[in-house]
């Protein structure tokens, strides 16, 4: 058993070393202007490494309080995006509540302290990503999952009163650091 355990910790160390976490692209957009709509939806360079993401989500029908999120992650294998070890569809609601899944407490911890969006429902204010930064993933998510070198994409779809209203894709590369 402790072989085990030195041999996680070991991968752990060794992506947290040799793994360097970059945003490529993101796109926001609406299926219901109505509902919501995106001020900010972009990525902006710290420096030559490092990126953050600001996200503005504002909301006209508020509050809100039955909100389903569906989470996928992909992996491009030069033939396109193709999914990649994670379909996850939760209660947004019920999650913030009692948070179980530890696929997507492990991608909420990601961006929680990056949002106003850190508390249970009811949502009675805008959906807000402000800064969230490549180093923060990098120190959290990857030292905890060896991950693959190559491009990903993190789908979610947001669905508000079983409507489907939004959606986020981010784009990031895994590669060597230099």
């Amino acid at each position: 058993m402790r072989s085990y355990i030195y041999t996680l910790t070991y991968f752990g160390f060794f992506t947290t070393i040799l793994s360097h976490l970059t945003f490529t692209n993101i796109k926001c957009g609406t299926r219901d202007s109505k509902f919501v709509d995106f001020e900010k939806c972009y990525i902006k360079a710290v420096n030559r490494s490092h990126k953050y993401i600001d996200i503005h989500a504002k909301l006209f029908q508020v509050p809100v309080d039955n909100v389903t999120v569906k989470f996928e992650l992909f992996r491009n294998n030069n033939h396109g995006y193709k999914p990649f070890f994670v379909n996850v569809t939760i209660d947004a609601c019920k999650f913030l509540k009692n948070q179980k899944n530890p696929v997507m407490r492990l991608v909420y911890n990601v961006y929680r302290n990056n949002t106003n969006a850190n508390h249970t429902c009811p949502f009675d204010h805008d959906f807000i990503i402000d800064h969230l930064w490549t180093g923060n993933i990098e120190s959290d998510f990857t030292r905890l999952i060896p991950i693959i070198h190559g491009d990903y994409a993190f789908f979610t779809e947001w669905s508000v009163y079983n409507i489907f209203r939004a959606f986020i894709n981010v784009y990031v590369r895994v590669s060597d650091r230099q």
